[in-house]
């Protein structure tokens, strides 16, 4: 077909946790069969973990295909580079003349299949080590050792975000090179990266919207999803760590109530939302819609301009 040439490969839907973002991306697929669906989403990889992540249900998805969920188990450790490969293999299998169309909040994800990002190596026993080393003195000992190996990296990362301050410093390790000599920067763009539509809304809406969900979710059986999830055995670190997982595990333990796992879940999910919002906002590529509607009229009169 001549006319897939004309027409985007790639195109991307970003934007906050709850702005609705998932359930536009299949009203898409169902309206014109060019897209293919692919998560970006860093949770959503995970199986068994399905009300968390907000995985559409087969009813919602229909006869829609949704590629990059239920990659690995939860008891396996997962990478940014494997995302990468597993999704430069799902856009080989995109039909000819059909859209790749991602759709998901995770912004490193996102770096790593429309920025060309350098994914730097992982040695598992190294950040084990490191991992241990949180544990026993906590992230801000963690976060001064950054500061003096990498001061651009500690710019850039908080001093609370554990799993990205092990990561810098395991990539320091056994490269000996700089993390923030990897890859383009934040706001650094290859040409040609494809088309980003973000979707937001209202702060004060966003909070009321995660809040309902959260409590939908526990009503959905949340919890006893998190309760077979332990069943499968130790969980991976990145997995046992998702918002609101994490939670769940805690009040199952004992150590909380069931009513602190729910607000506390609330709060992690608000704040990660906010972070979201900041990571896609420096982005100048995105054209931001806070009509769902609007943004699909724009996103089809994009994909066939001549």
């Amino acid at each position: 077909m001549t006319q897939s040439m004309e027409i985007p490969r790639r195109i991307s839907i970003v934007g906050a946790t709850g702005t609705g973002k998932t359930a536009l991306s299949i009203k898409l697929a169902l309206q014109d069969r060019r897209f293919e669906l692919l998560s970006c989403d860093s949770m959503a990889v995970y199986r068994h973990m399905d009300l968390g992540t907000a995985k559409p249900r087969p009813e919602e998805l229909g006869d829609v295909n949704y590629r990059l969920i239920n990659l690995v188990e939860p008891t396996e450790e997962f990478s940014i580079a494997q995302f990468q490969h597993f999704a430069q293999e799902a856009e080989g299998n995109v039909a000819p003349g059909s859209i790749a169309l991602y759709v998901g909040g995770s912004g490193l994800y996102h770096k790593a299949v429309f920025d060309r990002l350098t994914v730097p190596p992982t040695d598992w026993l190294v950040r084990r080590r490191i991992e241990h080393e949180l544990d026993e003195i906590g992230p801000q000992d963690l976060y001064r050792r950054l500061s003096e190996l990498d001061p651009k990296s500690a710019e850039k990362i908080e001093p609370t975000n554990s799993r990205r301050l092990v990561r810098a410093l395991e990539v320091i390790e056994i490269t000996k090179l700089p993390f923030s000599s990897f890859g383009l920067g934040i706001t650094e763009y290859p040409p040609e990266s494809g088309l980003l539509f973000g979707l937001e809304i209202a702060a004060k809406r966003l909070d009321t919207a995660i809040a309902v969900r959260v409590d939908l979710l526990h009503q959905l059986g949340w919890v006893d999803e998190c309760r077979a999830l332990l069943e499968l055995g130790p969980l991976s670190r990145t997995a046992s760590f998702a918002i609101g997982y994490r939670e769940i595990f805690s009040y199952l333990n004992r150590e909380i109530s069931l009513d602190e796992a729910i607000l506390q879940t609330i709060g992690r999910t608000r704040k990660f939302a906010r972070r979201q919002k900041s990571w896609f906002g420096r982005d100048g590529r995105v054209t931001w819609f806070v009509d769902p509607n609007a943004l699909a009229d724009a996103l089809l009169v994009a994909i066939d301009r001549p």
